[in-house]
């Protein structure tokens, strides 16, 4: 006959507490009865020994107590200390046979190319890896992951800088309170991205029985099918024009045209629809703004004066005083000053929204969707764009003020870290501010000067 091993419970604060209690219970006329342990143990499923033990010992740290004498239970609950129930996990088992603090600072001096993974590290120690997996369980190592950032020279650093300070809000500058950053609500930000039909390494969860997914063929990881938009944000508010909520949200715009298929192929017959893609030029783009990007800046956007179109240095984009650009700013607006082009400092995409947070998060969402061509994927983008969310929006805008400080701090550069701001909890609070503070660094440079 085959027994099973009962499954240990663990004796948690609450339950030595509630274990000790059953027993204080149970004295009668000075003394702990027969069986209480037995009793006790039944009624929460532990061992009569285990009782034993965590009342005996529990005793033993109550000030004052002697073993053999009369029990009072209201003196046992008065008298007995708030640590005689504290478990504390780290302290049991054997001493570990490598010192943690030393292999900490051993750790520190090894090169980060050494340590990309949890092997190479306990090769370049000399360790085993299992040592190197408890010290990352119990958090006394993280995992960091290292992106590539544009490579700045002088001149970078500089415009990065400007730049910055140049959002600060004039009217903070002398004032009593702290210096604020503009709301940014006269900005808008442009920029183009390519969307993949898929991406390698894609990421499911199946069930323990269940076969996985058939693997998606392609000729080749070049040839992915792929759609290149062109987007406007600006940043959601209430517009009081219309008292609705505006969300930000001014247009995504595909860069190509639909055409026919002439010939029969697997997959599509003759007169279906395909997508083709187009190369982005000055002319497209000039085009792509004047009968999209500005008809829906003026229908969408809430009446803002100097409103400011951010764009960046790519070759095929206008330069800022380009003069049928004006005209048609006239022509729409009735004032050629309504919008300005404005090209952001070179090698910075996280002074724009769109690359700083934006596409990423577009670009997981759709490819939830799991569209099949070129024109789907075209439908999925634009079905997500139309349902991103204002409050996620809102925030990225937060996150390019946070940058703005750490670009200040840094002076130009972009070796930093984005600190977290719990923006989530702030904004279920009703404390999300409209503007960050800026940073203290700013007070080094002549403002009164550099703020426009």
């Amino acid at each position: 006959m085959v027994t099973t091993r009962k499954k240990r419970v663990a004796m948690t604060e609450k339950l030595k507490k509630d274990v000790f209690m059953a027993c204080v219970v149970r004295v009668s006329r000075e003394i702990l009865p027969y069986g209480s342990f037995k009793a006790v143990g039944e009624t929460h499923k532990i061992h009569p020994r285990t009782v034993a033990n965590l009342w005996y010992s529990t005793l033993k740290q109550i000030p004052g107590y002697q073993p053999n004498t009369p029990l009072d239970p209201v003196s046992l609950l008065a008298n007995v200390p708030e640590t005689a129930f504290t478990t504390k996990f780290e302290n049991s088992g054997r001493n570990p046979k490598h010192d943690r603090d030393m292999l900490l600072q051993e750790i520190k001096n090894i090169d980060p190319t050494a340590r990309r993974t949890i092997r190479s590290l306990a090769g370049a120690v000399g360790i085993p890896v299992m040592t190197i997996w408890r010290m990352k369980q119990s958090k006394k190592l993280k995992v960091h992951t290292m992106a590539l950032k544009p490579k700045l020279n002088d001149d970078h650093r500089l415009n990065r800088l400007f730049h910055c300070i140049a959002k600060i809000d004039k009217n903070t500058i002398n004032s009593v309170a702290e210096m604020t950053f503009k709301s940014m609500h006269n900005e808008i930000h442009i920029d183009e991205k390519w969307f993949f039909l898929v991406r390698d390494g894609l990421r499911c969860i199946v069930t323990q029985d269940e076969p996985p997914p058939k693997a998606i063929s392609v000729s080749h990881k070049s040839h992915i099918t792929k759609v290149m938009f062109l987007s406007a944000l600006a940043r959601p508010r209430f517009n009081h024009t219309t008292r609705q909520e505006f969300d930000g949200l001014i247009g995504i715009y595909p860069v190509g045209e639909i055409d026919m298929y002439v010939r029969a192929s697997h997959g599509h017959q003759p007169g279906d629809l395909k997508w083709c893609n187009v190369n982005m030029d000055r002319d497209l783009y000039r085009d792509m703004l004047f009968n999209f990007v500005l008809p829906d800046v003026k229908k969408k956007m809430p009446i803002d004066n100097n409103i400011i179109l951010q764009q960046d240095g790519a070759k095929a984009h206008l330069p800022d005083d380009d003069p049928l650009f004006a005209a048609k700013v006239t022509e729409l607006f009735g004032d050629p000053t309504a919008v300005k082009l404005y090209t952001q400092p070179a090698q910075s995409p996280d002074l724009n929204v769109n690359d700083l947070g934006f596409f990423n998060s577009l670009q997981s969402r759709y490819y939830q969707t799991a569209p099949k061509d070129a024109l789907e994927l075209i439908e999925m983008v634009e079905e997500t764009y139309k349902n991103y969310p204002a409050k996620k929006l809102n925030r990225i805008w937060l996150t390019l003020q946070s940058v703005m400080n750490q670009v200040i701090n840094q002076r130009g550069d972009n070796d930093y870290t984005i600190p977290h701001m719990k923006k989530k909890v702030l904004e279920r609070q009703n404390q999300l501010p409209l503007s960050l503070n800026v940073t203290a660094e700013a007070s080094t440079y002549p403002l009164d000067i550099l703020v426009d």
